[in-house]
């Protein structure tokens, strides 16, 4: 049977400068033994070993990986990363005042728009800045049972196989009630009809003393309205609707300067053009026009945005 133990770790050869590179990352805190070990399918263990001269394996397979894992994080250093940084947009500003209406006056509300202007940014920084929000982001035809148990487990509330939905419900609203949460519900179009109706119970039973926001893209609004014809005591709670519109001028003027703080108004609305508004195809474009001009040694121009437009699914 194959095994990787061939030797005594004393009568192999480790290779001394890996060895070295890899103890001064980790001192240096640009990486942990964990980390290394996750990066080449091995365990800390191994890693531990290998570093300390007692590995018993094969050495110059496991040096290989760690090799091919040390020239990447290399890379990666010397490579210009950049995101952007959260800014008051418009957009932000709206969802916002969107998410403390409900939250402070126990309304039921939604924000649609399109993808990528920002809504799952903000989401997560009013999540940040303030207690009492719970976030769901749902995948695609997700079942109540699921989103139920995600609230449940929000509470560390105790539940079975057969737990009922109606005993979920119950539960996670006796938590609720009274004390100004807030459940946002990102790319709630992901949401059954079922969803929305389980929801629609824990709100009730909270008496307008927990927010409900559901946020999500143009389908989200096409849903609401089947709804609003199939399940008016869904649609009526409705107390609060924000439809966001694409990113302004001055929104994208914000972004950019985080990369070019020297960018004139031509070339903004080349990108707000090219861009069509969109905040993460922005900032797609801006990784784009980074690399370019860096390894160019020139200025953002109109070409440059071009060149970068032309590696892009715009």
């Amino acid at each position: 049977m194959a095994t990787d133990i061939l030797e005594k770790p004393e009568t192999q050869t480790f290779n001394r400068v890996l060895q070295e590179k890899l103890k001064s990352m980790i001192d240096n805190k640009k990486v942990d033994i964990t980390t290394i070990a996750r990066g080449i399918n091995k365990s800390p263990t191994t890693i531990s070993l290998y570093l300390s001269n007692k590995y018993a394996g094969r050495v110059d397979t496991l040096e290989k990986d760690l090799n091919t894992y040390v020239n990447t994080l290399e890379k990666s250093e010397k490579a210009e990363l950049k995101s952007l940084e959260f800014v008051e947009t418009s957009i932000v500003k709206r969802i916002f005042n969107a998410a403390n209406m409900c939250q402070m006056r126990g309304k039921m509300g939604v924000c649609y728009g399109a993808p990528g202007i920002g809504k799952t940014t903000t989401i997560n920084a009013y999540k940040k800045q303030t207690s009492g929000v719970i976030v769901i982001d749902p995948c695609e035809n997700i079942s109540a049972r699921t989103v139920l148990r995600h609230l449940a487990d929000y509470f560390n509330l105790p539940y079975q196989n057969n737990t009922t939905q109606d005993e979920y419900i119950e539960m996670i609203s006796r938590k609720l009630d009274r004390n100004r949460y807030l459940i946002i519900v990102d790319e709630a179009e992901n949401l059954r009809i079922e969803c929305f109706k389980a929801l629609r119970k824990i709100y009730d039973k909270c008496k307008d003393t927990c927010g409900l926001l559901f946020v999500g893209t143009g389908d989200l609004y096409s849903i609401l309205l089947g709804i609003k014809n199939g399940f008016p005591y869904i649609s009526s709670r409705i107390g609060y609707l924000e439809h966001l519109d694409a990113l302004k001028s001055e929104d994208i003027e914000k972004l950019v300067y985080q990369y070019f703080p020297n960018c004139d108004n031509v070339l903004l609305k080349t990108i707000a053009k090219v861009c069509n508004h969109n905040a993460r195809s922005i900032q797609n474009l801006l990784d784009l026009c980074l690399d370019i001009t860096k390894s160019a040694k020139i200025e953002l121009n109109t070409d440059v945005i071009e060149a970068a437009k032309g590696k892009l699914l715009l």
